[in-house]
């Protein structure tokens, strides 16, 4: 059977940013080096760069698919009518275990989303994320949020006029800074801190007579 040759490269990809996490994960990305990336990976330092112009730009790769995944995983469980509301704890509790176990390299991700839309282009030479990559892990991002938002809409919870996109571009912003300067100690705090978040931008989203539940009061 023949191969898609596309199917190769996005596998090839899909490989290197895997291990360079890995790596990273390990080491940290500072100490971790291309050529250590490129063993690990079996490829070349020329075919590395090819798929990958610095070691943010896989960090962001991976971290786009974890973030993808939980998306998938939220629309199958609104899909089977789920809560809303449920359904975003679900995702926070995924996220924001990622954020504890790996923050050493939540700053950079979140340097890159929060800085995308600031920062003009630059060269990736020097190890940092180009905006166009922190711009498509914004929205990524925001994908994610946006599902569970557009389901409190089509509910009634929240107002017709309200405008989704801008508050899953908020949210993802509130919870990434929460995140980057909170000092949180563990993944429950984080949790708790994202839902006081998501709590406080709903508010004046809600529609007349829409309340939000606390998970406590769910339970």
């Amino acid at each position: 059977m023949k191969v898609d040759r596309a199917e190769q490269e996005q596998d090839r990809r899909d490989r290197i940013a895997r291990v360079a996490f890995e790596l990273f994960a390990r080491g940290g990305l500072e100490a971790t080096s291309a050529q250590d990336i490129a063993r690990a990976a079996f490829v070349s330092r020329t075919n590395l760069y090819r798929y990958f112009p610095s070691k943010v730009h896989m960090l962001l790769a991976h971290f786009e698919k974890a973030v993808a995944e939980s998306r998938d995983d939220a629309l199958e469980r609104l899909h089977a009518g789920a809560n809303p509301q449920q359904v975003w704890e679900k995702v926070t509790i995924r996220m924001a275990d990622l954020g504890v176990r790996y923050r050493h390299l939540a700053g950079a991700v979140g340097q890159a989303v929060l800085g995308a839309s600031h920062s003009a282009p630059r060269s990736a030479t020097d190890g940092t994320s180009l905006p166009g990559d922190g711009l498509r892990t914004a929205l990524t991002l925001g994908a994610l949020v946006e599902p569970v938002l557009l389901a409190m809409q089509h509910q009634g919870s929240l107002r017709p006029e309200a405008n989704v996109g801008m508050l899953s571009a908020l949210l993802v912003d509130a919870c990434l800074l929460a995140l980057l300067h909170g000092g949180h100690r563990d993944q429950r705090e984080v949790q708790r801190d994202w839902q006081d978040r998501f709590s406080l931008l709903m508010y004046g989203a809600l529609a007349p007579g829409a309340v939000l539940v606390p998970a406590q009061d769910r339970e």
